[in-house]
């Protein structure tokens, strides 16, 4: 395999870590060589791409640290979340998200939140983006007993204010059975 294939698989592998993979890949590789895997992941969509990861992964952190105050500031304060089969649903706004959240499994249990990234969908389009990642909860993560308790996806709407991605329309509901290419929305 040549040094431009495995650095391209690197960088497709760890999106939010592009900057540092391509400065330590810069030793012993030639610009011309690297252009390729760099032209792959340059312009504006792709910083608004790499921003949109980071939103996800933040969501991640949330749920799993139980932080109700990172998890509000992912969200747009009149954003709305609808959840199949939640006949509370839709919330709408700071204080029912706020409300959901805190109720929710993920704040009331420990939980170790997990995302395949490989079915990770982003569309961004100017100040709007479109946005599918599904979680996959495991509880007494940090025991002989860990298991898979939760399975939900979350899907819809972004909307870039002032340079921060946030979420803005969003559908949740289950993601089961666990599928390698099935998507739940």
């Amino acid at each position: 395999m040549n040094e431009t294939h495995t650095l391209s698989m690197e960088v497709n592998m760890k999106r939010r870590d592009f900057v540092r993979i391509v400065a330590a890949g810069l030793g012993g590789v030639t610009a011309s060589s690297l252009w390729p895997a760099m032209a792959q992941v340059s312009g504006p969509a792709t910083a608004d791409v790499a921003k949109i990861y980071q939103l996800q992964a933040a969501f991640h952190q949330a749920k799993t640290a139980q932080d109700i105050e990172l998890m509000m500031s992912l969200w747009d304060r009149n954003a709305t979340l609808k959840v199949q089969a939640d006949p509370k649903s839709p919330y709408v706004g700071e204080e029912q998200l706020r409300v959901y959240w805190l109720n929710s499994g993920s704040f009331k249990n420990r939980r170790f939140s997990l995302v395949p990234s490989f079915k990770t969908r982003i569309a961004v389009r100017d100040n709007d983006a479109s946005l599918y990642f599904e979680c996959h909860d495991i509880a007494d993560y940090d025991q002989p007993t860990r298991h898979i308790i939760n399975d939900t996806f979350l899907a819809g709407t972004l909307r870039n204010v002032g340079g921060k991605w946030e979420f803005y329309d969003m559908s949740a509901g289950s993601a089961t059975p666990l599928s390698l290419d099935h998507y739940y929305a």
